[in-house]
Formats: C-alpha cells, structure tokens, sequence
C-alpha cells in the first residue's frame, strides 16, 4: 500500500476511533476520552492487534509506516508540556494557606512513598526490571513518581464534566493538582539530572547541576519580560496575533531543546516555558493551542505508547508489577488525600471526593513513563504495567467520585472559595 494511504487510514483511526467508541459504548459521563485512547493506542499495538491480525499490525504500523506519526507525537509531547505549563499559574500554590499546603503535600508525599517501597519491593524481587544503568533506589524513585502523578489538565475537564469546576471541591483540588504537577516536575528533573551521566548525550550531571539553575533564571528574569514586551504589550483586543503566537512557540521549541541537551526531556523545557508566561498570556495561548494539541496531536502519542506496550497477563511480574503500583496510586491518594482534608476541617464528602478526584493520572503518567523509558530507568514490563495501572486509576476517577458525592454535589461540594486553580479545559480529554 502506498505510504501516503497508510498514513491516512492510521489518522483518521486514531482521531475518529476513540471518540467513536466512547460515544457509542455510552460511556461519556463515566470515563474521561484519554482512558479510551490510550486504551484503544495498547489495543492496536502488539498486545491485541498484533497477536491476532499479525499480518495487518505489519502493513500499518511497521517501522517505516512509524516514522510520520513519530514526529507528530514529538511535537504533540512538547507543546502538552508547555499547556501544562499554562495551566499552573505559580499563584494557586499559596492562595490557600497553611492547610491546603498540608493536604497537598501529603496527597503527594504519602503515594510517593508507598509507590517507592512498591519499586524497591520489585526491584528486590525482579532485579531485571531495573534498568541496567540505575541503582534500585533511583528504580524506586521513579515508581514513586508514577504513583504519585495527578493529571491537573485531565482533572480540570473531569471537573468540567461534572460541573464542579465553579464549586469548592474543584477549587480545593486543582489548586491541590497544581502543586502536585510542581512537585512532579522537581521530582522527575533531579531524577532525570542524578542519572544523565549513564547517557553518552548528557553533559553529565555536575555540569547539568550547574548550568540548570542559570537556564532557569534566563526564563524567568529574562525571556519572561521579553515576552511580556514583546508580545502582550503588543496584543489589541485581547489576542494574540500569529507573529506573536509563533514566537512563544518558538521560545517553548528552544526551552526544550536546552533541557534536551542537558540530558534531561525537552517537555520539561517546554513546561517551564509554559510556566513563565505572563499571566495576560495565559488564556489566549490555550484557547489557541490546547485544543488542536489535547484533540488532534496528541492521539498519535496514544498510538506510539499503545505500539510500546506489550502486556502479558499470564507473566506473574507483569501481574505482580501491577497490582503493587495500583494498591499504592489508588491507596496512596486516596487514603492520604482523604485523612489530611479532613483533618485540615474539611466535610467527609469534600474529603473522600478530593481523595478519588487527585488519583486522575491520565496522559501525564503516560509522558512521564515514556521519559523514564527513554532514559532507561525501567523496563519494558514496568512501563506496560504502570500504563494499566494508569488507565485504571483514571478510569475509577469520575465514577468513585459521583459515588462519593452521591446526588448531593452541588450541596456537598459547597460554595465557590477562592479560585486556587487554572481555568479548566472544554472537555474531558
């Protein structure tokens, strides 16, 4: 078949299929659209497709027939972590006080840690799941980060969905899932830093300690103003013209190809541009770029990870990979998230709905294996683990929380408080 035809019948599968599927199966109001991407990505890729269509799992997605789509999920990647970046304006991290600072350190601290036992649980029991270049406690370090990733972009759209996105809950928890996604970042870079110097690539980590802290400072105290003359100054009627929307792309493209070059991800870059902007930017730049980016760019990422993950259920490590991480995600927040709200003062039903709503991983777990992945910190069999796991903690968020809430939301959830978080998206991605 002709190249060019390839690609378009694996487009047009990979845009309208998801979306088929959730409105057909009626399953729009229980699961968030990434759930059934992602898994109709690990559907169409050798753990389905290719075991019982083997010979069109190789016309369509060959090595060859894989390279248009690769470039596409790249520059998808990217611009997801300069959205994401958008989303997490620093002022939500200390509207709060004193107790939303506990329950979100806690809602972050306590699966972290019970998902970092999990990796050093596996790495005792299955040494060759860790990565060849990496000790066990790097292994476990990225585990714990993985179990305890909460999705604000996802979120922001679950809560949309339910229409709690104005309400005290949805406050509570986005500003909760915006220090999450800080803390996540930090996390994941000085993992990613402590273990460049096992990539040819990297300058090593010395020198990537040295130099991030300078690059840091450029963005803020340097390309943040430019921007903000250069661009918002500029803006009539509130928008953002087509030079100006290129040249923040172009300023997200070089931040992370900076951070590439440290030996990092080149989606930290792109988040920590993101994070930059000048509030008066914030809005116009998702309303131009999420959803082209969340709809049509980043379903081909979906494809790529599905084609990446190859489950084996009847493998007791894959099985046993898998249940340790969940019980520790789902546990992890919702149990701690839960105690630390209600404690703070907060009403059982806001507790309970803060725990279920704060275990969305989504996508953003799906970013952050692949750059484990990539650098070789875990294996294959972990990562296809942890992208069920993944799917399944997701998939629990929208259903555990109308069941918490119950038929009283509006009621339970409470008035609306401060706004700690970003506007939240359109629709449930």
């Amino acid at each position: 078949m002709v190249p060019g035809l390839i690609f378009l019948v694996q487009a047009l599968v990979v845009v309208a299929l998801p979306i088929a599927v959730l409105r057909l199966a009626g399953l729009r109001s229980l699961v968030p659209l990434v759930v059934v991407q992602i898994a109709i990505g690990i559907a169409l890729g050798p753990s389905l497709l290719g075991r019982i269509a083997p010979e069109l799992y190789s016309l369509f997605f060959n090595k060859e027939a894989l390279l248009p789509l690769s470039g596409i999920a790249s520059v998808a990647v990217l611009f997801f972590g300069f959205i994401t970046g958008l989303h997490l304006e620093p002022r939500i991290l200390g509207e709060r006080g004193v107790p939303f600072l506990m329950v979100a350190v806690v809602s972050v601290a306590v699966p972290a840690m019970l998902g970092g036992a999990a990796g050093l649980w596996i790495a005792a029991r299955y040494p060759s799941e860790v990565g060849a270049d990496v000790g066990w406690v790097s292994f476990a370090a990225a585990v714990g980060i993985c179990t305890s990733v909460t999705a604000l972009p996802v979120l922001g759209a679950i809560l949309h969905e339910m229409n709690l996105t104005g309400r005290r809950i949805g406050q509570l928890a986005l500003g909760i899932a915006g220090f999450s996604d800080a803390a996540l970042w930090i996390g994941l870079s000085l993992l990613l830093t402590s273990t460049a110097g096992h990539k040819a690539e990297g300058p090593g980590p010395l020198a990537t300690a040295l130099i991030l802290p300078l690059y840091l400072g450029v963005m803020i105290w340097g390309v943040r103003p430019l921007i903000r003359h250069a661009v918002v100054k500029r803006m009539r009627n509130g928008e953002i013209s087509e030079a100006g929307l290129a040249m923040v792309c172009a300023v997200a493209i070089a931040s992370g190809l900076i951070t590439e070059g440290l030996g990092l991800h080149y989606i930290l870059g792109a988040f920590v541009a993101g994070v930059v902007m000048p509030s008066g930017l914030r809005h116009q730049l998702l309303d131009r770029l999420q959803a082209m980016t969340v709809g049509l760019l980043m379903p081909f990422f979906f494809m790529l990870t599905g084609l990446r993950t190859l489950i084996h259920f009847d493998s007791f490590a894959f099985v046993e990979i898998l249940i340790a991480s969940t019980l520790a995600a789902v546990i992890g927040k919702v149990g701690a998230t839960t105690v630390a709200a209600r404690v703070a003062g907060e009403p059982w039903p806001i507790a309970l709905g803060l725990g279920t709503l704060l275990q969305t991983k989504g996508l953003m777990e799906v970013i952050v294996l692949t750059i484990l992945s990539d650098a070789g910190i875990i294996s294959t069999n972990v990562f296809s683990a942890l992208i069920v796991m993944a799917v399944i903690s997701t998939a629990l968020a929208m259903p555990l929380t109308q069941l918490m809430l119950g038929r009283t939301t509006k009621a339970a959830a409470g008035p609306v408080g401060v706004t700690v978080g970003p506007r939240a998206p359109s629709r449930v991605i």
